[in-house]
């Protein structure tokens, strides 16, 4: 790009605006962009249906690269009613449509025509991709073309030939096949097309290692209603198994995103961001502890559970894992004052160090050291008992035209305004003015109150409400109350 080579630090995204739906306002869908780039993506991978214009629009605007996907299915379906039951009748018109639509957005730089296409491994599906990839091309032939491809208990190279009519092999879930890929065609160039969570790193060298590699999409970027559980962990004792393999309600939502429902960062996004960007360069979280002899247990798509959170009442005396992730060479590490421990915090050691700690009330210090001096410093302060409701609106301003957003994130701080990140007050919500609540969250995604109402409880300290506006002027003010709490309030110009 420009001149400069780079390599995709890309994420995968559903067409959902969580707490929202489906429902695709232009701020919902400009805020989704937003939160990709906060995160450290410079890509996103469509999955697995073209976007709204909205959202191509806030790329162009944002910055932000684009595989955008067609299909989910060809022929063979994945499901009784899914797209494979009108691909003959509709695939020309859908996939030029798609494609004349969008291809004078900038963002847009490589096409995908499926996704884990089940006939994969036939001979059928060679024929299908060339005849979408030449219908394709009709049309457009300044971008490459890819699809997702996945393995189904064949051996990797029998989709040579299905590789071989793309431009781009995508990789699902098998980027550590590319270097011996690379020796057996030297002229494939290979994107992946989804990755787990938990491989952040592996997947980063892999990237930064070989030049025929584009990048790395991880499944996914944020999280999604749908595929509930498949980000789950668990304690032992609770009904093992991946999501597929038992019903979990009341999960009703991934949880396998970088970024949560309401738009908080888990830590994996911290780390994900600092392997590629160069603007963070430490953080430091807490790997949640399981009272004993009760064990954690992750599944596929899960990350260890991890929090910003010192606060952990029950565990007094026991030891705890502190997380820090570094670009600096090593870190020092404190507890109240305390010097720990130091570790160094290399490539070698995937930019991480992990300190076990026993658990004492206070504060936690992590430092970036380089030469032996100290350089940055990033903090977590254990909270008192929930006392207050702290407002932030991501605008201050929106136009009343009836489908205009602001977002309002809600915490619970102790006194003394330290965050308090196990609070779970049950919240209530009022507005006055000419405005709505569109929807309400907190990231919870076994949590089963409405989306759309005027109380939520808040989870892991936090919770969220969409304000729509009406069309009519004036300020509109929202309150949040909570027994025992001082209650937050905000006010929003509709103009």
């Amino acid at each position: 790009m420009n001149g400069k080579t780079i390599k995709m630090n890309g994420g995968c995204v559903h067409h959902d605006n969580g707490c929202l739906g489906a429902a695709a306002f232009d701020r919902a869908e400009e805020r989704k962009v937003e939160l990709l780039k906060a995160a450290g993506f410079n890509a996103v991978r469509t999955s697995h249906n073209p976007p709204s214009e909205t959202f191509l629009n806030a790329c162009d605007k944002l910055g932000l690269l684009v595989m955008d996907e067609a299909f989910d299915c060809w022929r063979r379906g994945k499901n009784k009613n899914d797209y494979a039951v009108y691909f003959d009748k509709w695939w020309t018109r859908d996939l030029e449509s798609m494609v004349e639509r969008d291809r004078n957005h900038p963002s847009v730089i490589m096409w995908s025509i499926g996704n884990e296409i089940p006939e994969r491994g036939e001979p059928e599906a060679i024929k299908t991709a060339k005849m979408l990839a030449d219908d394709l091309r009709k049309i457009d032939i300044s971008r490459p073309i890819t699809s997702a491809i996945v393995e189904n208990n064949k051996n990797w190279a029998a989709f040579d030939s299905l590789m071989d009519v793309h431009d781009v092999a995508g990789y699902n879930y098998h980027l550590y096949s590319a270097p011996a890929d690379h020796q057996r065609v030297p002229s494939r160039i290979i994107v992946q097309t989804e990755s787990y969570p938990k491989d952040a790193f592996i997947n980063w060298k892999l990237v930064q290692e070989n030049n025929y590699v584009l990048g790395d999409f991880v499944w996914t970027a944020m999280d999604y209603l749908g595929e509930s559980s498949i980000g789950r962990w668990y304690y032992s004792g609770d009904v093992p198994g991946q999501h597929w393999e038992h019903d979990f309600f009341p999960w009703h939502g991934a949880y396998c995103g970088d970024v949560d429902l309401i738009g908080w960062r888990k830590p994996i996004s911290h780390y994900r961001s600092m392997l590629y960007n160069n603007g963070e360069k430490l953080y430091m979280a807490v790997r949640e502890p399981a009272p004993e002899p009760i064990e954690i247990k992750e599944t596929w798509w899960s990350v260890w559970p991890t929090w910003e959170s010192w606060t952990w009442p029950g565990f007094k005396g026991k030891n705890v894992q502190v997380e820090v992730y570094s670009k600096y060479p090593k870190v020092r590490f404190y507890l109240n004052n305390k010097l720990i421990g130091e570790q160094a915090t290399t490539i070698d050691q995937q930019f991480k160090a992990t300190f076990p700690v026993p658990y004492s009330a206070g504060l936690l210090k992590a430092v970036g050291m380089e030469n032996d001096k100290e350089i940055e410093s990033a903090t977590l302060q254990t909270a008192g008992m929930a006392a207050k409701v702290k407002l932030t609106s991501d605008r201050k301003e929106i136009l009343a035209n009836g489908q205009d957003l602001v977002y309002v994130t809600i915490e619970i701080t102790d006194r003394d305004g330290t965050f308090q990140p196990e609070a779970a007050n049950r919240l209530h919500f009022r507005i006055d003015g000419p405005g709505v609540i569109a929807g309400t969250d907190n990231a919870d995604v076994k949590d089963t109150d409405p989306y759309v109402g005027d109380t939520r409880k808040a989870w892991r300290g936090r919770a969220l409400v969409v304000i729509r506006s009406s069309r009519n002027t004036g300020d509109i003010k929202l309150t949040v109350t909570s027994d025992g709490l001082s209650e937050g309030a905000l006010s929003i110009k509709a103009h």
